[in-house]
């Protein structure tokens, strides 16, 4: 026979423990790692030259040493601040002048900049294999971005 209190007590238990499990939650980023300006008008403000830079790679544009990591889909505000899903990555930037380095997350449509150079990211490829992605194509020199 099963002890009814014993019973009791292990029901009691489970409901505590699942009450005080931690709840899943969508993670917040660091204004200091989102870019938030966009393209725009890609035709008129890019150089056709795109540069494909694969995840967990490290890659050098515009003598800046740029590395790729956690390609994922996150929760992320677009340019008219509408949080939707969108697949993002982390670029960590390194000046090899200075040897200063910098995170920023980036999407389809964001702007980064290295020195006097600026790049559009035209894709975000996430896969689950190794090949995940990518892509920038740069901004001509003087172009004003919507």
């Amino acid at each position: 026979m099963v002890d009814k209190k014993l019973v009791f007590a292990a029901i009691i238990a489970w409901g505590l423990l699942a009450c005080t499990a931690p709840k899943t939650t969508t993670p917040k980023i660091p204004r200091s790692l989102l870019v938030r300006s966009t393209c725009g008008s890609l035709e008129k403000a890019t150089i056709s030259n795109e540069i494909t830079i694969g995840s967990n790679t490290v890659g050098t544009i515009s003598n800046y040493r740029v590395g790729v990591a956690n390609i994922w889909e996150r929760e992320l505000p677009n340019d008219k601040g509408v949080i939707a899903p969108r697949t993002s990555a982390i670029l960590a930037i390194l000046d090899p002048t200075s040897q200063q380095s910098r995170e920023e997350m980036v999407f389809t449509g964001s702007v980064i900049s290295l020195g006097s150079d600026r790049y559009c990211v035209i894709n975000v490829e996430y896969s689950d294999s190794s090949s995940s992605s990518i892509t920038l194509r740069k901004i001509k020199s003087g172009a004003k971005i919507k």
